[in-house]
């Protein structure tokens, strides 16, 4: 970036200092940090650290921030600068102040259309800042739909999590671009949590594995498929917590099959086994299976056959943003 300046009149100090959109106060407190780090002047904007009205626009009035900062300059310490609104003039290839247009239409990016584009992965012109820069915010920002991504079955056994599952993770993999793992219970209890039993702390280890497993998937950008009973609210709530802190979405998808059902379905004779007293511990059956309370996504495989119920599911991520059927967009067009 600051091969783009003159040699010697420009220093980039990064401060690490999230913004609280926080409107014209906050732009006392930016003043004030910036000043105990040794600067002796401080840009404000039109709308500075404005969190944006509901109907769009500013919240707070225009230049709010800079009638504010004016009043307490001299007790702050630090000059302020006061820019006018911006924008970019095509014709003379510079940014001009907005009240010199003289009737021309500039050009502006708003940090939403920003974000977008990023997202989109549609073309920034380089007017709006310079290539290198572009470069490392593409490589920094993820929209939903390239966020790492777990999505997880929980209900009883025989619910048809598994087959759901599967289902979801050929859809992905032949539909989306990040890399699908599919974690199903069975396969797990073979392998990462062989030995463990299925007293109410081993079942809670066994999910803090998935969990875990999930979580890292989720860190280098894929999409785990999980499929397991997770019977407690806690140990599902542990694992979402693991997925966000990794910067994953999480999304919960309760197959809320009526216990009969699956009691009748059966697949493994463990129901039969379990009413007859031969196996204990048996979610469902004298076992607790605390249900979600609020699961992004809730299907029932009793009434909704498996293609119907994928197309419920897919339907959801689509409106959480988590994948998109949109293409990928690369334009070459360059703005000038």
């Amino acid at each position: 970036v600051l091969g783009h300046y003159p040699q010697a009149t420009a220093l980039l100090s990064p401060l690490p200092l999230a913004m609280r959109m926080a409107g014209p106060r906050e732009a006392l407190w930016h003043a004030l940090i910036r000043r105990n780090y040794g600067a002796t002047h401080f840009i404000i904007g039109r709308g500075h650290a404005d969190p944006g009205a509901a109907a769009g626009g500013l919240f707070y009035p225009a230049f709010a921030a800079q009638e504010l900062f004016a009043r307490h300059a001299d007790e702050m310490g630090i000059a302020g600068i006061f820019l006018p609104e911006y924008a970019y003039s095509r014709t003379r290839r510079r940014y001009v102040p907005v009240e010199e247009a003289n009737g021309e239409a500039l050009a502006g990016i708003s940090g939403t259309e920003l974000r977008r584009r990023l997202a989109s992965r549609e073309d920034i012109p380089e007017w709006f800042s310079p290539p290198e820069v572009i470069q490392i915010l593409r490589q920094a920002y993820r929209g939903a739909d390239r966020r790492g991504l777990v999505i997880w079955f929980t209900g009883l056994s025989a619910s048809g999590k598994s087959t759901l599952a599967g289902m979801l993770a050929r859809t992905l993999e032949a539909d989306d671009e990040r890399a699908v793992t599919l974690l199903d219970g069975d396969v797990v209890r073979r392998f990462l949590s062989k030995g463990l039993s299925f007293s109410r702390e081993d079942r809670d280890e066994n999910i803090r594995r998935i969990g875990f497993v999930a979580s890292l998937v989720a860190r280098h950008g894929g999409i785990a498929v999980v499929a397991a009973i997770s019977p407690y609210r806690q140990a599902r709530a542990d694992a979402r917590r693991l997925v966000e802190e990794a910067g994953g979405l999480f999304i919960e998808v309760h197959v809320a099959t009526p216990l009969e059902v699956c009691a009748e379905r059966d697949p493994k004779g463990l129901y039969a086994k379990a009413m007859r007293g031969e196996i204990t511990g048996f979610t469902g059956v004298d076992d607790p299976y605390e249900a979600p309370e609020q699961a992004e996504c809730v299907l029932d495989a009793g009434l909704q056959k498996p293609p119907t119920a994928l197309a419920a599911l897919m339907g959801v991520l689509r409106q959480l943003g988590a994948v998109t059927d949109k293409p990928v967009v690369n334009a070459a067009r360059k703005e000038a």
